[in-house]
């Protein structure tokens, strides 16, 4: 029978469930779980006032963006230049309301809460007088936006669409797109500052210390349930957590069925968005649609090699590829092979990473849609398959989300455990 250790800080593996007690950190070192590699805890140094310095710069580059031209364009003696905004008011004004709700989402309220959140509540640390309620609610708020945050994904889109254009037109690139590049290197150096863990401690506290046992047991097996949102440990009894307020559960409830009701909703959507026009352009009053993939093939023929890879493989090849891993993964949780799960944890996390990138062909489309406007001598507008593919996008990270990844290591349990326990004897 094994001894029992009191420990002050414990943690369940978001990924395998595996109980760690967390040791000291100096600033500067992470955690990482001995089971699945999954990082817990990152203990960065200094790492208030770099939140800061890179939160208040990254909304003072947004600023500079929106104040100037962002790119312009000139054809046949026409000349045309547009700002961040003009390229969502014309997606409003030719009645495409839903997408320009989508790369305003993307664009500019997702980015800018955040930020704002997190320079809030980095300087409520030292004001007290804030309830925890609300640093709480707004907390939560961080955790759910920053998988959305795509303006990094926007840049590329830029990118893309400026290659498009550029054997049809001259390309000017504006102030804005300059200081847009700042405002995004700076969000993700803000993005990869914020841990989770670190966070709620700074707010709330340590979690709640619990008796664990010395073999390396998951928290289903010692009575306990790990919160996804804030990394604490609490008795299986419990159904809110006492640190955070969000509810907790041994194992996602209906994970397996939400995943593959999502993925069944992608692949219906992935159709539409394959077979109808993605985009049409007018060119000296004649029209032409394109497809997804008659844009990879037009890029390649014009010798944008490198593009029409991005395109094909952001567009075709990931939306694809994500729907029949999670599938395979969904199916591991009912007949397991003799795989090893730490392979199929490392697919799954290469499908959260990846499936956002995906929405590359939507900001081109968008892009284009706001700086391309000069009547019948040269336009461009979204196509049907616009949206059905956005949704497509939109599901499979949904799919991914609702995926735990818990019930690949329950099939395997037994063995690795005993494994781990054997090497650390």
């Amino acid at each position: 029978m094994s001894s029992s250790v009191f420990r002050e800080s414990v943690t369940a593996c978001d990924e395998c469930d595996l109980v760690h007690q967390i040791p000291p950190l100096k600033r500067g070192e992470r955690f990482v779980c001995g089971r699945c590699g999954h990082i817990l805890l990152n203990y960065r140094e200094h790492v208030e006032k770099r939140i800061l310095g890179a939160g208040f710069s990254s909304l003072l580059m947004f600023a500079f963006a929106l104040a100037f031209p962002f790119l312009g364009f000139s054809s046949n003696g026409a000349e045309r230049s547009v700002t961040l905004f003009q390229v969502v008011s014309v997606l409003i004004a030719q009645d495409y309301l839903v997408l320009s709700i989508l790369i305003s989402l993307a664009l500019f309220v997702f980015p800018v809460a955040y930020l704002a959140t997190v320079i809030f509540l980095v300087w409520s640390f030292r004001h007290r007088h804030i309830s925890l309620s609300t640093k709480r609610y707004l907390s939560h708020w961080v955790i759910v936006i920053q998988p959305w945050l795509m303006v990094d994904v926007f840049l590329v889109g830029v990118l893309v669409a400026l290659v498009k254009m550029n054997s049809m037109a001259d390309i000017q690139l504006g102030l804005s797109f300059w200081a847009f590049c700042a405002y995004v290197l700076l969000l993700l150096k803000t993005v990869t500052l914020i841990d989770r863990r670190w966070l709620w401690n700074s707010i709330a506290g340590r979690a709640p210390g619990h008796h664990i046992g010395e073999q390396l047991e998951t928290a289903n097996k010692q009575g306990l349930i790990g919160c996804h949102s804030c990394g604490a440990t609490l008795l299986s009894s419990a159904h809110h957590c006492s640190r955070c307020g969000h509810s907790v559960y041994s194992r996602r409830p209906r994970s397996l069925a939400t995943t593959i009701a999502f993925l069944i909703a992608a692949v219906i959507m992935f159709v539409p968005a394959n077979v109808f026009p993605i985009m049409h352009t007018t060119f000296l009053g004649g029209t032409e649609p394109s497809t997804i993939m008659g844009g990879v093939f037009l890029l390649w023929s014009l010798g944008s090699y490198p593009v029409a890879l991005v395109i094909f493989f952001a567009s075709v090849v990931i939306p694809l590829t994500k729907i029949l891993s999670l599938i395979w993964l969904c199916w591991q949780c009912y007949y397991p092979t003799e795989r090893e799960t730490l392979q199929k944890m490392r697919l799954y996390r290469i499908t959260e990473v990846v499936g956002r990138w995906s929405m590359i062909d939507i900001f081109v489309v968008a892009v284009l849609t706001g700086l391309v406007q000069m009547g019948n001598l040269i336009a461009i507008l979204p196509g049907p398959a616009v949206l059905s593919f956005a949704a497509v996008v939109i599901l499979t990270m949904l799919a991914a989300m609702a995926f735990d990844p818990r019930l690949l290591w329950d099939k395997d349990e037994r063995r690795v455990i005993s494994s781990l326990s054997e090497e650390k004897e």
